[in-house]
């Protein structure tokens, strides 16, 4: 049975069934629809999972696995991967990606709603694109990592809000400087696409706020 979602959850899923499409936050994104003909991409999904209460509501992030054939080696991620052709749709492939590396089973009706596709675009990293969904749970704990993640942590969202969490980081690549904004916690650096999933999951809940005058 699915608990009954509290007012900031309900709240949530209102304004993402409702929401406009919203500008990619960071550095080297493109919006859904800037797409080249012909530009075809692979296709993921991720999950952002919470749990607790609008007070001390938390966010579930991973940290990848070392490993030299991943782009995205080593860093802070949300659950998920590339969708697989058994899936029926994107939210399965986010579900069952979450299911596989942490051991944590979510249903569909515990799916708030979905944010922004996002479609990186950089030499350094797959032409993918990725779309993220919210999904709530009371109580949600017991995450056992496969060998895809080294480790996770839970970030209360308002240390995600923090403006002192907030700095950059500089990457040298191939002669090429990029600077990143960055979310720091518990000597761990949120940054890139993830950084952009979470600022729009950040600008959904100010905006819902700024409505309610909350």
């Amino acid at each position: 049975m699915v608990a009954e979602r509290p007012a900031f959850v309900r709240a949530l899923a209102a304004r993402l069934s409702r929401q406009e499409t919203l500008p990619a936050e960071a550095a080297g994104t493109e919006a859904a629809g800037d797409e080249a003909a012909g530009d075809a991409r692979k296709r993921a999904a991720v999950v952002l999972a919470l749990r607790g209460e609008a007070l001390d509501a938390e966010a579930l992030f991973i940290v990848r696995a070392t490993d030299e054939r991943d782009p995205w080696s080593g860093h802070v991620a949300l659950p998920g991967g590339r969708e697989e052709p058994g899936d029926a749709d994107l939210l399965e492939t986010a579900l069952r990606e979450l299911r596989e590396e942490t051991g944590l089973g979510l249903a569909r009706e515990e799916v708030v709603g979905q944010l922004d596709e996002l479609r990186p675009v950089s030499r350094h990293i797959p032409r993918i694109a990725i779309t993220p969904f919210v999904a709530w749970r009371a109580q949600l704990s017991g995450v056992r990592r496969n060998a895809e993640i080294e480790g996770h942590f839970w970030m209360p969202l308002s240390a995600l809000r923090e403006p002192g969490r907030r700095s950059t980081l500089v990457l040298r690549r191939s002669g090429d400087e990029m600077t990143f904004p960055t979310i720091e916690y518990a000597g761990h650096t949120v940054w890139g696409l993830t950084y952009s999933i979470v600022q729009n999951f950040l600008t959904l809940l100010e905006a819902d706020e700024a409505a309610s005058g909350g």
